[in-house]
């Protein structure tokens, strides 16, 4: 399957994407900066680009020329940044570099090429037999667990609607987490309307027991944002705020925020997206270093979920036009 060219001024992180879909998806698992280059100049995106003044003036052949030289340090700056993914995530990056970017023959089922494709195509690709929003909520609660300290010491929950494994109410639900959680004391009964409530914004809960049954322990609720709108989600979740609204009693400590994407944030919009009280974000660089190896079910899940979205059909295909390619 091809892929959109994403416009030459898009973010390197947008290009770098590209260029990692069209390597796994290709027979041929290669991609050069030359075929970035190509590619854009043959979809003329370089008009994003602006040239130096008086470039109108010049003949055609040196028009060719200048547009490949203008969209050079584009390219070289998208393979700049697929060799720091390279060296950040290790064995957990599906490609390797080396002046050109290979697939690895694995690349397609990899939790990282998931995040990749559910960043491109959306959530709301349908075909798989799960949603990506909820192998996104998945995959999050393992990185999460990773990062708090492995399944050895951490507990988890998840949360986020609709709930796996059954059809559980919000109150039951909740009833059940405080009651995994030894915090909370369940749902207010002065709640009584809750029907309608699915999740209350909080997907996932992790935290950090001590094993004497007393209260007073690390929690952290998170929260994932899998679509383009992620952005306006940053501040949704409050987990003392929902804990005034909807527990009995607040934990001894107040929970800890954790926010997940799917896609890389740009580097230059780092510093304004990760400031916040008490949130730890996670981009997909985050998330796939933390995400060693998944246990079997989840790892073909998201593997048949990114297949589907790869194959070309027409629900993808529509997704990705919807501009599913920009970050």
């Amino acid at each position: 399957m091809s892929f959109e060219v994403p416009p030459a001024a898009s973010d390197p992180t947008v290009l770098a994407d590209w260029l990692e879909l069209g390597a796994a998806a290709s027979p041929r698992p290669i991609r050069s900066q030359q075929d970035l280059i190509a590619a854009l100049g043959r979809a003329g995106s370089i008009d994003g680009v602006p040239f130096p003044e008086g470039i109108d003036d010049e003949p055609l052949d040196e028009m060719v020329e200048q547009e490949d030289e203008k969209l050079e340090p584009i390219a070289e700056a998208a393979f700049d940044l697929l060799a720091w993914r390279e060296g950040y995530l290790g064995e957990r990056y599906p490609f390797s570099i080396d002046s050109v970017l290979r697939a690895r023959a694995d690349a397609q089922a990899s939790p990282y090429l998931f995040l990749t494709a559910l960043t491109y195509f959306g959530p709301t690709h349908k075909p798989a037999p799960e949603s990506g929003a909820s192998l996104f909520e998945r995959i999050s609660r393992t990185a999460l667990v990773e990062y708090l300290g492995g399944l050895e010491r951490v507990h988890s929950y998840d949360f986020g609607f609709p709930r796996r494994g059954g059809s559980k109410a919000f109150r039951e639900a909740l009833n059940d987490l405080c009651q995994a959680m030894g915090e909370g004391l369940g749902c207010k009964v002065s709640r009584p309307k809750t029907a309608r409530v699915k999740d209350a914004k909080l997907d996932l809960v992790a935290w950090v027991p001590f094993g004497d049954g007393r209260r007073n322990q690390i929690s952290v609720f998170g929260q994932c944002a899998a679509g383009m709108d992620w952005r306006a989600k940053l501040d949704e979740l409050q987990p003392v705020d929902f804990c005034n609204v909807w527990l009995t009693e607040n934990p001894a400590m107040a929970p800890l925020l954790a926010f997940f994407v799917p896609r890389q944030v740009e580097e230059d919009r780092w510093f304004e997206i990760c400031v916040g009280e008490r949130r730890i974000f996670f981009d997909r660089l985050r998330i796939a270093r933390y995400l060693g190896a998944l246990d079997a079910e989840l790892a073909q899940d998201c593997a048949a979920w990114t297949a589907s979205a790869m194959s070309g059909d027409e629900d993808a295909s529509a997704v990705a036009a919807s501009g599913g390619a920009t970050s």
